[in-house]
């Protein structure tokens, strides 16, 4: 198996990297089979040339077992490339490849795994063909890049769990002074599980990326091949697909959680209730800037600049897909109609799936949720849910701004409607927090702030389609 490399493109450099080890390994295993056939054609042989030839052969087995192993992997390799050159067309299912040809650093490639039975986007590393991404339902911390990291750190880690045993219990010894302290992966893994289960963007589908480096770059399809009929014998047009690539860049949240002095050095539960408390403020912060992020007016109060913010659903659509928000020509905001109801729904959900996407959610706030589910028909019965709003799943967040002023409405809620699984959360693999006993003394409070590092990107904006200042209860 000799692979071909496509010039200097980074795409290539591990090909290159197995070609050059496979090499090696074959001038090891001749060298070895020369060597036992010389031994072999002596009478008598020493115990020491007894040994040379054992030494010998196990040296060629682990050679042979290796070179195996290195050309499955090349094949696997080789079979993804197949894949990416026929992406889009009938059979295939992968909807995004390692980048375009001389993209640097793009290292992710993401298929979309149908007939599975949670239906997920899956994001794999290109080179091993490894998750990138923390599937459902399985910990933070099962991650086989977190694992890595932990079993790096484990020398200086063990150090902390055993001095401490629990969060709580090094928040405590920390709570008469100033200092921070790196969170234990294991520790830090349970901050970010817990956070998971808050955040409505996680809950309706949103990707986990371990983030082994300050930035990650993540290949996607911004462009899909056409197919077309053609006569007998005549040119065929070439169409390829569009790449490009999405780079998650590390930035930094804080977390500000105050208790009194007697509270944490008394309190029994301090482990679960300063844990919870900072996942509960990292998930909140999330979803606000997973939906908002960029955005600085025309929803209220939010005012999320980038930088420092990561750029969200709605600041991606206003930048590279306007068309896909809709309700923003309104000056007065979005009311409900007697006869049609859920019009605007309806049309948020189809504004996603023209463009070939399938929602997994429906993100709304409850003031929003509870002006739909208070519809009465003019016969006093409640209006019915359409059956292409039933069948996707709803998730309420009170990070969705509700009873905002837009024109004469005061009561204006935004709408989100998405395939969930193709909004990215980059987590980098630690946690800091660190301990504020002068700012809040004189009240005899103590302050832990926990920082959190990652980023968050659309893979596909057109995924995603926000109704604005739709009228909420």
């Amino acid at each position: 198996m000799t692979p071909s490399f496509e010039g200097d493109s980074p795409m290539y450099a591990n090909d290159r990297v197995r070609a050059d080890r496979r090499a090696e390994l074959l001038s090891k295993m001749e060298n070895a089979t020369i060597e036992m056939e010389r031994l072999g054609d002596k009478d008598m042989l020493t115990r020491g040339e007894e040994e040379r030839v054992a030494v010998t052969r196990r040296a060629w087995l682990n050679a042979a077992n290796e070179l195996e192993t290195l050309d499955a992997e090349q094949r696997e390799v080789d079979r993804v490339r197949e894949l990416v050159v026929n992406a889009g067309r009938p059979g295939s299912n992968l909807r995004a490849v390692p980048g375009a040809p001389g993209a640097p650093g793009t290292d992710v490639v993401r298929s979309a795994v149908t007939g599975a039975a949670n239906d997920e986007c899956r994001f794999v590393y290109s080179d091993t063909r490894r998750p990138a991404t923390v599937t459902r339902g399985q910990s933070f911390g099962e991650h086989e890049l977190v694992r890595q990291h932990a079993e790096i750190n484990a020398p200086a880690e063990r150090t902390v769990i055993d001095g401490h045993g629990s969060l709580g219990n090094l928040v405590r010894a920390m709570s008469t002074t100033s200092g921070s302290a790196v969170v234990p992966t294991s520790w830090a893994s349970n901050i970010i599980d817990r956070a998971r289960n808050v955040s409505a963007v996680l809950r309706a589908g949103a990707q986990i990326v371990p983030m082994s480096t300050k930035t990650v770059n993540v290949g996607r399809l911004t462009g899909d091949p056409a197919a077309a009929f053609r006569t007998e014998g005549s040119l065929i047009t070439a169409s390829d697909p569009v790449f490009d690539s999405v780079v998650l860049d590390a930035k930094t949240m804080s977390a500000l959680v105050v208790g009194s002095m007697e509270w944490f050095m008394d309190s029994p539960n301090v482990d679960q209730v300063v844990t919870d408390a900072i996942a509960q403020a990292v998930a909140l912060q999330l979803d606000l800037v997973s939906l908002y992020g960029g955005v600085t007016s025309g929803a209220g109060t939010i005012n999320l600049p980038t930088p420092p913010n990561p750029r969200g659903v709605l600041g991606a659509l206003n930048a590279v897909a306007a068309s896909s928000v809709l309700g923003s020509g309104a000056a007065n905001g979005t009311s409900q109609t007697a006869t049609a109801f859920w019009n605007e729904i309806v049309d948020l959900i189809f504004t996603v799936r023209s463009f070939n996407e399938e929602p997994t959610g429906l993100l709304w706030s409850s003031k929003l949720a509870q002006q739909y589910a208070k519809a009465y028909a003019t016969d006093g019965q409640p209006v019915a849910m359409p059956a292409a709003v039933a069948e996707i799943p709803q998730f309420i967040t009170n990070q969705i701004p509700s009873g905002y002023t837009q024109g004469t409405l005061t009561t204006a809620a935004d709408a989100f409607v998405g395939d969930w699984r193709q909004l990215l959360i980059g987590q980098r693999l630690s946690m800091t927090i660190q301990t504020l006993t002068e700012r809040y003394a004189e009240n005899g409070q103590v302050g832990i702030v926990a920082h959190w590092r990652g980023d968050v990107q659309p893979a596909r904006p057109r995924a995603f389609s926000v109704y604005k200042a739709l009228k909420g209860a």
